[in-house]
């Protein structure tokens, strides 16, 4: 079943502070993208910034919501509604500190996994069947709280790994944007990149 994904969202906290936080990987993966696309945000209600790819003869969307992550669902389901965007055609780009730096996971649908934002979404949309992918910025270090570490700075030796996600979040994009997702993770796959951990839930389950 293909489904042609419209709106793509990456999560994290707005403001200078948070600037090159973990839980901001979101973020910096979707700046990358509007980037190689010589794309701009602008801001959408004061709840989110946007930018938009035109794609056959359509629109698709890059969106980070501004009102900090423990709220990320309000901004999506509005802007969802507004524009007649189902949550099937939503993929979203998110931390994990269970995942090592530099490694993903794609998934079409589950639970928060304890992940705030992730969990805002799942109430504000009704439902957890939208695709995303895990982004890793673990391990999570020794003697170190959750929310201290998701809220730490990336460290000069991550910038190679980071470089190297960045690449892959954009092959993977322009593969969802011409394919689909399905296609998108064979084609990761089938290039050998962070095959150990692709996840194979890539079945619809709505």
């Amino acid at each position: 079943m293909s489904i042609n994904t419209k709106l793509f969202i990456g999560l994290g906290n707005p403001g200078s502070g948070y600037i090159n936080t973990r839980h901001n990987l979101g973020f910096v993966v979707l700046d990358a993208i509007a980037e190689n696309l010589h794309l701009e945000f602008k801001s959408w209600n004061n709840m989110a910034d946007i930018s938009f790819y035109s794609h056959n003869n359509g629109r698709v969307w890059l969106l980070k919501p501004t009102t900090f992550m423990n709220l990320s669902g309000v901004p999506i389901s509005s802007f969802a509604k507004y524009y007649k965007i189902k949550p099937e055609e939503i993929f979203i780009f998110y931390d994990d500190f269970s995942i090592a730096l530099g490694e993903y996971r794609i998934r079409m649908s589950g639970s928060s996994g304890g992940h705030n934002g992730i969990q805002s979404i799942i109430e504000h949309l009704n439902t957890q069947n939208f695709p995303r992918m895990k982004l890793g910025i673990g391990p999570l270090s020794k003697n170190v709280d959750v929310a201290s570490f998701v809220l730490s700075k990336f460290l000069k030796e991550d910038k190679e790994k980071i470089n190297l996600m960045k690449e892959t979040i954009l092959l993977a994009f322009k593969e969802i944007i011409k394919s689909g997702i399905d296609k998108a993770a064979s084609t990761l796959a089938n290039k050998g990149i962070n095959n150990n951990v692709i996840n194979k839930y890539l079945k619809y389950t709505i």
